[in-house]
């Protein structure tokens, strides 16, 4: 039997000398929990990264800006319940559905932003392929959603 093998059936009676006799373990163990954490937090932010590049996104600080300055449409494509628990003031409750069917054709007058907003902006770059394809201009998606938006303790409008 290896040794491996061994130290995995038979525990230690001393751990100090299993500790000499192998130094580099719980430095190596406390690397892969720390690599692991890091997977676990970080995956879902580059999820998010992945679907947003080469595509116009805007972080929640700066919708916040742009919605202090010249102003954007937002619409909120998340359901009615989670819209009323919370969206940002000003925002727009559509449905993928109504979505579909309400944005056909861009206004040749409309000079404003449109920002696309759902829990974690995949459902908002579906959106913004769609509307790209039917020559929408000036289209931006919220990076990471309303959730993103939440994290930053950004106010939030309820009904």
């Amino acid at each position: 039997m290896s040794p491996a093998a061994l130290l995995l059936l038979e525990p230690p009676t001393d751990w100090s000398a299993w500790f000499q006799a192998h130094p580099h373990l719980p430095g190596l163990v406390f690397a892969l929990t720390c690599l692991l954490l890091l997977l676990l937090v970080g995956l879902p932010r580059l999820q998010s990264w992945k679907r947003g590049r080469h595509r116009p996104v805007l972080s929640p600080t700066q919708l916040e800006e742009l919605l202090l300055g010249p102003g954007a449409l937002v619409l909120d494509l998340r359901g009615p319940a989670p819209f009323k628990l919370g969206h940002i003031r000003g925002s727009l409750n559509l449905t993928w559905a109504e979505f579909e069917t309400r944005f056909r054709t861009p206004d040749p007058k409309a000079r404003r932003a449109l920002v696309l907003v759902d829990e974690t902006d995949e459902v908002s770059h579906h959106a913004y392929d769609l509307l790209l394809s039917r020559r929408f201009e000036w289209i931006y998606v919220l990076k990471g959603g309303m959730r993103a938006w939440r994290r930053q303790g950004l106010p939030l409008a309820k009904i």
